[in-house]
């Protein structure tokens, strides 16, 4: 099946740039916000009806989701922005979905208790997504976007999965391995899409497809497997689509393939990080007790607990022969005897356990870790934990993401088919330097507070929840001036000679986006924003 679709038709029908595909990247509620920001400038001056494509990840699929079905409702992107922004601004994502943990396991395929099952109910409140399912997007008439498509990363293959709306309706949905028929797809919830699209590894656990999705009385869990196919019996994990893509940048590629027509803007929250990792320091002192020496001092507390447990199980059953048992006794035997003889079976099973571990090592690895271990201290051994567990989480969160978004951007830089129409709509835009710009252009300088507005910004951690009001406010703000100075950029850059006259193709709008870049230079950033990353 073919992923393009036809190039758009009656460039008149768009304005002054023609037709845009917008990729929304991953980067929690730091990326909901900054999109909400691009989305509403360009709104504002006149150019988010233009946007015919439209590819997210993780936080930006919140945003992207959210703007698709306010589409469906007929709602203006200010009724959308204002109910939208509020919801951002209150809504805890992480610690509401800990609230509900485990309490919503009524949906029939899977008991366990599930962070990302329950981060995807709270996105199906009503104040949200609701229960509403993907057919409404898939079948939806009037909306303007030719393409949406929203990304995930499915682990059997390592390969990007889609969940996508397309004018070509033979468009394919998931991916080449795992194709995703649309008579399934229309049944899939909203809120789980969104889920799959942020299930960012180590803060979530993945959610399986079909197996841990919610679904209709009217299409259990049975009938989508029996329409899947075998392949999907065993359940397809999915997680953040920022794992194999982070800006959705390819999924538009191979959309827009045949599109000459089509403007693309990266709009992208990744930051420019120093240092991606740093090693721990260790404590000062290793200690003296090693993990053997914890091993016999388990053995020796359980001896004295079982014994202990023996010896008062024993007199109390000589006090209660002797006919002398009163309520005094219980708390001198009973009660002990349970504790000491609980104690000796948690340790008992402890070591069980720690058994079991070291034999599937021997079995997965063929090594016996223990010989080795044993001679540690616990401090070494809890150090060495946090080591692999802090580069581990440096490597899939910066370093391996990183490398991926080099990769995707040199693709689109490096191809001459878009040359003069691509735009990066970075984060970080505001704090670079573009001596020759500058020069040539001095008033597209930003001033020191939008420099400061964007280091803010930047600085908004990867969560899913705005400490305050005003962090929600920076990003959004950065976001509304950052577009406006890539828009500028790219005039200047590729459009030279068609903006400068009046009458000219681009003269009206390089005038409105000049007006609105004099306006930000002029405002001071919010007070109160935050000045320091998050641990």
């Amino acid at each position: 099946m073919s992923d393009a679709v036809s190039p758009p038709t009656g460039s008149d029908k768009h304005g002054p740039l023609g037709p845009l595909a917008l990729s929304l990247s991953g980067g929690g509620y730091r990326a909901a916000a900054f999109h909400l920001g691009t989305l509403r400038f360009l709104d504002r001056v006149g150019l988010l009806g233009d946007v015919v494509g439209l590819s997210t990840v993780s936080g930006g699929t919140i945003t992207g989701m959210a703007w698709v079905v306010s589409q469906l409702d007929g709602k203006s992107f200010p009724e959308f922005h204002e109910s939208y922004s509020a919801y951002l601004k209150r809504t805890n994502v992480i610690s509401e979905a800990l609230e509900c943990l485990t309490t919503n396991r009524d949906h029939g395929s899977h008991a366990w208790a599930s962070l990302i099952r329950s981060a995807a109910d709270v996105y199906a409140r009503p104040d949200l997504f609701g229960d509403r399912r993907f057919g409404e997007v898939l079948n939806a008439e009037k909306l303007q976007l030719q393409e949406a498509i929203f990304n995930s990363t499915e682990f059997h293959t390592g390969l990007d999965f889609r969940f996508r709306r397309s004018a070509n309706t033979m468009a394919l949905l998931g991916n080449n391995a795992c194709g995703l028929p649309r008579s399934v797809a229309q049944h899939i919830r909203l809120a789980d899409i969104v889920a799959a699209s942020s299930c960012f590894p180590g803060g979530f656990e993945p959610l399986v497809f079909p197996q841990q999705f919610h679904w209709p009385q009217s299409f259990p869990v049975e009938k989508a497997l029996e329409e899947l196919g075998p392949g999907f019996q065993q359940g397809l994990p999915l997680m953040d689509g920022g794992i194999y893509d982070n800006q959705g940048v390819e999924s538009l590629l191979l959309a827009f393939k045949d599109s000459s027509a089509t403007q693309l803007i990266i709009s992208d929250v990744a930051t420019q990080n120093g240092d991606m990792y740093n090693t721990p320091e260790n404590p000062t002192k290793r200690g003296w007790v090693t993990l053997n020496g914890v091993s016999w001092m388990g053995w020796g507390l359980f001896v004295l607990a079982l014994v202990s447990a023996i010896v008062l199980a024993a007199r109390g059953v000589e006090t209660v022969m002797s006919g002398d048992w009163n309520m005094g006794d219980t708390f001198l035997h009973l009660i002990p005897g349970s504790l000491t003889a609980a104690v000796a079976g948690g340790l008992f099973w402890v070591r069980r356990r720690l058994q079991d571990v070291n034999r599937l090592l021997q079995t997965q690895m063929d090594l016996n870790a223990w010989p080795s271990f044993r001679k540690l201290t616990v401090l070494e051994f809890a150090q060495m934990l946090v080591l692999r567990g802090t580069s581990t989480l440096a490597l899939t969160s910066k370093v391996f993401m990183a490398r991926v978004r080099g990769l995707v951007y040199r693709r689109v830089y490096q191809d001459p088919a878009y040359q003069g129409r691509r735009m990066s709509n970075l984060i970080y835009a505001l704090t670079k330097s573009y001596p020759a710009m500058f020069a040539e252009h001095p008033w597209m300088k930003p001033g020191p507070q939008l420099v400061q507005l964007s280091q803010q910004a930047c600085q908004m951690p990867t969560t899913l929840w705005f400490t305050n009001e005003e962090q929600f406010v920076t990003v959004e703000r950065a976001g509304e001036a950052t577009i406006c100075f890539v828009l500028l950029r790219h005039l200047l850059k590729d459009h030279k000679g068609e903006y400068e006259v009046e009458g000219a193709r681009l003269y009206a709008l390089f005038q409105k986006l000049r007006k609105e870049w004099e306006a930000f230079n002029q405002q001071a950033a919010p007070a109160g924003a935050p000045q320091k990353v998050a641990a």
